[in-house]
């Protein structure tokens, strides 16, 4: 039997939702940002951001794990190495489980040096609230939805700068969003992007060279011997 989230993320509403965050996502990451790029999420993307990085890891979150290129836990650290990758999106992951903070803190250990971080899930003050509740009734972790506010302090106490943070997706959980992004105001959900701050550049010091001795007139350099006739 399905987990309640599986059930979620194949209505026709959340299906719709996603195509409005992969719309919004195209216009507002970089293209081309490097060679590794990371994709967090609820289902198989094999398309979204693809045009931001050259090779992509994408896992969806099941079960408390990570499936997909590889197998993991989704208690653990992510098993790649710290600034591995150039591009990391976090698209609803977050909002399942007990370690919302804590895999914000390994995508930020993951994102390279002046990459990019982008971070999508679905607005508490929004009209999808009640019906996610309801859709989530039977199970057995609720959906814990935060603020973008929320996330904007977060995302900056891990040494990012938030570049944009914007609403897409229709006002209520019905159909498409029209093949667009939705209401830009009023909109189900709500996406932040964020580029890492490179590392502080240390000045180096030269060592100042000793002047030049100057000898005096009719004497020879130290340690010089006049020759014999």
């Amino acid at each position: 039997m399905p987990a309640p989230e599986q059930v979620l993320y194949a209505t026709t509403a959340m299906r719709a939702l996603l195509r409005a965050e992969e719309a919004l996502l195209r216009t507002l990451m970089p293209l081309r940002a490097g060679s590794y790029g990371l994709y967090l999420g609820m289902r198989d993307a094999a398309h979204v951001c693809s045009e931001s990085a050259a090779h992509w890891v994408r896992l969806r979150s099941e079960d408390g794990h990570w499936r997909g290129a590889l197998k993991a836990r989704r208690d653990e650290a992510l098993p790649f190495a710290d600034g591995a990758f150039s591009v990391v999106v976090i698209s609803q992951a977050q909002q399942f489980g007990d370690d919302a903070r804590d895999l914000l803190r390994e995508a930020a250990r993951v994102t390279a040096p002046g990459g990019t971080l982008a971070l999508c899930g679905v607005h508490p003050c929004s009209a999808w609230t009640p019906w996610l509740a309801w859709c989530m009734r039977d199970a057995q972790r609720g959906l814990r939805l935060h603020t973008p506010q929320r996330w904007v302090r977060d995302v900056a106490a891990q040494g990012f700068k938030v570049v944009e943070r914007r609403r897409f997706g229709r006002v209520f959980p019905q159909g498409d969003a029209g093949g667009g992004v939705g209401s830009p105001h009023f909109g189900g959900g709500y996406v932040i992007v964020a580029r890492k701050h490179p590392p502080a550049v240390t000045p180096l010091r030269f060592a100042r060279l000793p002047g030049r001795v100057r000898g005096t007139a009719g004497s020879l350099a130290p340690g010089a011997h006049r020759e014999c006739a």
